[in-house]
């Protein structure tokens, strides 16, 4: 397997990330593992860096799409259609749902925020 500047390895191919499995293939090979991911900082904030990246690609999609839709319904006349509307509105609250995923959740869900709320708990039981 081939390493990148820092030493980590670095996979080419598919890898399919669950809390409690993983699944890997390509041309170097193919993989499982069952149990905790070895789950360091760098791969943390990876995963963080490609879920905004896909967000961002996510709502650029939406505009343009919707925009052309819009454009072929407003020039074949009659205004925006109510099936348009349902369209950009079902998939725009499906966008809404990513940004909450993406930007909102990780801070109270994310492996960070667990330590800070161990770490305060603990914090209490010592106070008492």
């Amino acid at each position: 397997m081939a390493h990148d500047q820092d030493g980590r390895p670095r996979y080419r191919g598919i890898r399919v990330e669950m809390p409690f499995f993983s699944f890997s293939f390509g041309p170097d090979g193919w993989g499982w593992q069952m149990g905790p991911h070895a789950d360091d900082e760098y791969e943390r904030a990876r995963r963080r860096v490609r879920a905004r990246l896909g967000f961002y690609r996510h709502l650029a999609t939406y505009f343009s799409i919707i925009a052309a839709i819009v454009f072929i319904d407003l020039i074949t006349g009659g205004g925006l259609s109510n099936p348009v509307l349902w369209f950009a509105g079902i998939w725009g609250a499906l966008l809404v749902w990513q940004a909450f995923n993406v930007f909102v959740f990780p801070s109270v869900w994310s492996p960070e925020a667990e330590e800070r709320m161990i770490e305060e708990e603990l914090r209490r039981h010592r106070d008492t």
